[in-house]
């Protein structure tokens, strides 16, 4: 099948189910813009989830960065404007030491000799020069209020349709699943855990699946 046919066979196997929520971990769908090589508006994703009869509510997963409020605010704007209900938290920043171990993990360090270890110091070293010696790293994960939500719902729907590829939500799916309810999933290649994969009783390219405007990178 071509994208079009594709995406045809997408929308006619959601249209079948009655009644359809979407859940959109948007932080996740916006690393896969680095895979397909192009950027998505999210409000072209919401209006093509709107068109589809069977889906009820879009519920968009995103959190407020105190560092940069008006491009937070200005997100949060677009995508209620757009038609779907927003999640949301404050972004928390994690203050990490620039060192070997930030850059590599515990298990990975013991494979290198000492002229590597050597090497790796002198990166740091370059690093702590140019940014100092440490980062905040942004965390906002929304895969308990994921979680939550679809289960709370769950008698509200007969499949979920799920933006994501994190592998936390696997547990909920699962249990969905068990209750009858048709797990829907939307990734790209490359960035859905293999523990959806198992679950799913769809997988939608959303590389194929999207619609809307593309701003090619």
């Amino acid at each position: 099948m071509n994208i079009e046919e594709k995406r045809k066979f997408y929308i006619e196997t959601l249209e079948k189910e009655t009644a359809i929520i979407g859940y959109l971990d948007l932080v996740n769908m916006f690393h896969w813009q680095e895979v397909l090589k192009w950027q998505f508006k999210i409000e072209d994703v919401i209006k093509q989830l709107s068109e589809i009869q069977s889906i009820k509510e879009i519920k968009v997963y995103y959190g407020f960065n105190k560092k940069e409020p008006q491009k937070s605010k200005q997100l949060h704007a677009r995508i209620r404007k757009a038609g779907a209900i927003l999640r949301t938290k404050e972004v928390k920043f994690i203050r990490k030491t620039i060192d070997e171990a930030l850059l590599f993990k515990r298990s990975t360090r013991t494979l290198f000799d000492n002229g590597i270890h050597i090497e790796i110091e002198e990166i740091v070293q370059r690093l702590r020069k140019i940014i100092g010696n440490h980062i905040e790293e942004p965390k906002c994960n929304f895969d308990v209020e994921m979680a939550l939500d679809m289960m709370d719902d769950a008698e509200k729907v007969s499949g979920v349709l799920l933006f994501s590829g994190d592998s936390d939500l696997a547990e909920p799916l699962q249990r969905l699943k068990i209750k009858g309810k048709k797990i829907y999933i939307v990734g790209v290649r490359g960035m859905t855990a293999g523990e959806l994969h198992k679950i799913k009783d769809l997988y939608i390219d959303f590389g194929k699946f999207y619609a809307g405007t593309k701003r090619y990178l």
